[in-house]
């Protein structure tokens, strides 16, 4: 079965040609399976809805969100253009106070949350989520990469940055990524014959703000779809602080991927210093893992 997050990157492309085939198309793969899909689905369902210009069912998504799940937005996405024909309608507003002050006490109590607690097998795994995700998702999307091998520990840190109910997200300020770096910090003298750090989007670029701002170490990265704007001011300085700390890089990212440009600025800069990468395009492959995960093998 599909990923709610790969439907949701099939759902954007076809976006891009009518929201209201794409309003089908979610609407058609909800309905199929609507256990499978959480909040993200919701507000795409409302957003596309809104801008394919039926604003009652927009309004009604957003109601099955907030009011019959008990679900909750970062406030400024409920201000998206797309749910403009809304923002006068006295129903909508109320929804949105009611979300605005569940996220308010959600930010309240939120706390990083570092998954590890003791060393169980010879290697590790330390897994990074990206923006509007969380920990789970992290693990599920990296375990395959390991099949049945015992011999890797797979843990995951979650931000203390709540994005939307039951997910995550990291800003990119000399902040967010220190949850990244005690947590790597940690587990540094544990013992362990490897440990790799992977990423996802985001959580890509706390890795390597942690390997660039702090004395973190690893054997590899493995940095999938790079959203990596740390890139802008600091590019030769995480290529050099990569290189001075024996890091592997292995960087993936689809061929469709508004982050390839940010890929492949990085994989020229590390090949040009003769550091230990190697980059992959994946074909028609959007912002996600692709269908048939790499191994293990592949990386070392």
């Amino acid at each position: 079965m599909r990923k709610e997050n790969d439907i949701l990157e099939t759902t954007l492309s076809i976006a891009e040609n009518g929201y209201a085939e794409a309003y089908r198309f979610l609407l058609d793969a909800y309905e199929k399976n609507p256990e499978n899909h959480g909040a993200q689905t919701l507000y795409f369902l409302a957003c596309l809805a809104g801008g394919a210009n039926m604003p009652e069912k927009a309004l009604g998504w957003m109601r099955k969100a907030i009011i019959d799940n008990g679900w909750w937005y970062r406030p400024e996405v409920l201000e998206d253009d797309d749910l403009g024909l809304l923002k006068n309608d006295s129903e909508y507003i109320s929804l949105k106070s009611v979300s605005d002050h569940r996220y308010a006490e959600a930010v309240s109590k939120a706390k990083e949350r570092f998954s590890w607690e003791k060393k169980t097998a010879d290697n590790l795994f330390l897994a990074v989520h990206g923006n509007t995700q969380n920990g789970q998702t992290a693990r599920n999307d990296w375990k395959p990469l390991f099949g049945e091998k015992d011999r890797w520990q797979i843990e995951t840190i979650q931000s203390a940055e709540p994005d939307g109910y039951g997910t995550y997200r990291w800003s990119y300020d000399m902040v967010s990524y220190l949850p990244v770096a005690k947590a790597m910090e940690k587990i540094q003298n544990e013992g362990y014959e490897k440990i790799i750090c992977g990423g996802f989007s985001a959580g890509c670029d706390m890795l390597l703000r942690t390997v660039l701002f702090t004395p973190a170490c690893c054997d590899m990265l493995v940095l999938q779809s790079p959203w990596i704007p740390i890139l802008q001011d600091y590019a030769e300085d995480c290529v050099h602080a990569v290189q001075q700390k024996s890091i592997a890089l292995r960087i993936f990212c689809g061929s469709n991927d508004n982050c390839l440009p940010m890929a492949e600025r990085l994989y020229a800069a590390a090949n040009k210093k003769g550091l230990n990468v190697q980059f992959e395009i994946q074909k028609n492959s959007r912002h996600q893992f692709p269908e048939e995960m790499y191994t293990l093998e592949d990386l070392l």
